[in-house]
Formats: C-alpha cells, structure tokens, sequence
C-alpha cells in the first residue's frame, strides 16, 4: 500500500518495510541504466534473441531488464528504510524473487498519476458549444 508521500508499504518475513522512490534515486537510476532506465519507464524492452517484432510492434514478448528492477527496488530500499547499499540489495532480491510485481508497485507510488496522465488540451482548445 502507497502513501500519499508515495512510500510503498510491503510485508515480507513478517516484516513490513518502507520503499520509497524519490527523484533522487530516480536520478541515481538514470545515471546508472540511462534515461528510460532500459526500457522500464517506456515499457519497450529487448526482444529475446531471433524473435521478430509482430505487427511492426516491438512490443512483442519483450523481456524486463531484471537487474534494473533489482536496482529500482534496492534503491526505494536505501530510501525508505536507511538501508545500506549493499544491504538493500539484499533484500531487494528476496522480496522480488517473492512478488515479482514489487517493481512495478514501486514506481506506480512514485508516479500515482501517471496511468492517467496524458497530454490535455489547452485552455480554449475544445470543441465550441453552437
């Protein structure tokens, strides 16, 4: 469960654990696995080998880069817990290797409105009454 400082409440062992994903560790991120941080904030991740994009998409069984999901929930780990590096990789492992959805839980609290955002129109831009 997220709170509305977009900290993700998740129990594991017994255990419930704060992981927070800040622009600071966003940041981090990016410098770490570049911008779209490997396809995770796009969605358009690598093809396995010899497999043909269907339909001109390249969404075709994509595969998630799964060291940067690590590193996605180790780094909301440093943050919300005060974790060490090392340590937060750690548990990082368990807890995905357990809900392989954590990563995506994860950053759905840091962004709580991208799945409704978009590009709205301009003030005066709509359609006029007649």
């Amino acid at each position: 469960m997220a709170d509305v400082t977009g900290t993700l409440h998740h129990d594991h062992d017994g255990k419930t654990y704060a992981l927070r994903l800040t622009m600071g560790g966003l940041a981090k991120l990016q410098g770490r696995h570049g911008l779209d941080l490997g396809g995770l904030l796009s969605g358009k991740f690598d093809l396995p080998e010899g497999a043909e994009p269907e339909n001109g998409s390249e969404a075709a069984r994509p595969i998630p880069p799964f060291a940067i999901m690590l590193d996605v929930v180790a780094v909301s780990l440093e943050k919300g817990e005060r974790m060490d590096p090392a340590e937060a990789a750690e548990l990082a492992d368990d807890m995905l290797t357990g809900d392989r959805g954590l990563c995506g839980a994860v950053m759905q609290a840091a962004f709580p409105g991208a799945a409704k955002a978009g590009n709205a129109r301009a003030p005066g831009t709509g359609r006029r009454k007649r």
